[in-house]
């Protein structure tokens, strides 16, 4: 914490003549380093680890990658928090918006939109699994149409994780 003070000349003439210049000066050792901050898994991070591993998937098949839009990474944060907070896995907000709904209303003008949501699975690894033995969902992370992609994670109070994928082309 730093305190700044304008104590004047006089002020700063008492301070040094009580303390001594030279052994104030002589006696203040440069601070240690700060420890580097602990590593943070974030919402991002959540986000590039999927959109690999479904880049990797596009890519065996000779599929062209999709990228992170921030507006489709909005809509698909908002979701999934949704979905934990209520504990439930739902397309559907409670407003009635679905997916290409919340990405219109990220910002985002889509052509064509999908949406993948899932509960239970506790890492990127385990929810792409099982999005890729369900049809419906490798249909979407497959589909060349797509260039777009946002991919979150939110737990509930009980620790069970809720996903959201949503895919655009815009």
């Amino acid at each position: 914490m730093q305190v700044s003070r304008n104590l004047g000349a006089y002020g700063v003439t008492l301070v040094l003549g009580l303390f001594g210049a030279t052994g104030l000066v002589r006696g203040c050792k440069p601070a240690a380093p700060a420890p580097a901050p602990a590593k943070v898994a974030t919402v991002l991070t959540v986000a590039d680890q999927c959109t690999s591993m479904v880049n990797a998937e596009r890519a065996a098949r000779g599929i062209a990658p999709v990228s992170i839009h921030p507006a489709v990474q909005f809509a698909a944060e908002s979701h999934a928090k949704y979905e934990a907070i209520a504990s439930v896995m739902t397309h559907v907000s409670p407003n009635g918006a679905r997916g290409g709904d919340r990405i219109a209303g990220s910002g985002y003008a889509w052509r064509a939109w999908g949406e993948n949501v899932a509960a239970g699975q506790p890492d990127c690894a385990t929810v792409m699994a099982a999005w890729m033995n369900s049809a419906g969902h490798k249909a979407n992370i497959l589909n060349p149409a797509f260039v777009h992609i946002g991919v979150a994670a939110a737990a509930n109070g009980a620790g069970v994780v809720y996903w959201t994928m949503d895919l655009a082309n815009g």
